[in-house]
């Protein structure tokens, strides 16, 4: 007896669990931040100010400017949604 009704228990309580679809997706991007044209001038200057053998520096600035464009692509793509 005490079989059968443990298995009617779990019956009746596997109904209450369901399974949750969530069909609208959220987007987060994080924020890119904005510089003035003085301060972009003054950056250009001073990567141009470099000396040849100063490879790092440039390169983590390109891998910056990837960045933000994967954010733009982000913030289209959840404008798009």
């Amino acid at each position: 007896m005490k079989t059968i009704t443990l298995l009617i228990a779990s019956l009746l309580l596997s109904g209450c669990a369901g399974t949750v679809y969530r069909t609208k997706l959220e987007v987060y991007c994080p924020p890119i931040e904005t510089y003035s044209p003085e301060f972009n001038q003054e950056l250009a200057d001073d990567l141009e100010a470099l000396d040849e053998s100063q490879t790092t520096i440039p390169m983590v600035i390109g891998d910056y400017a990837n960045l933000r464009d994967r954010i733009r692509a982000c913030e289209k793509e959840k404008g798009e949604l």
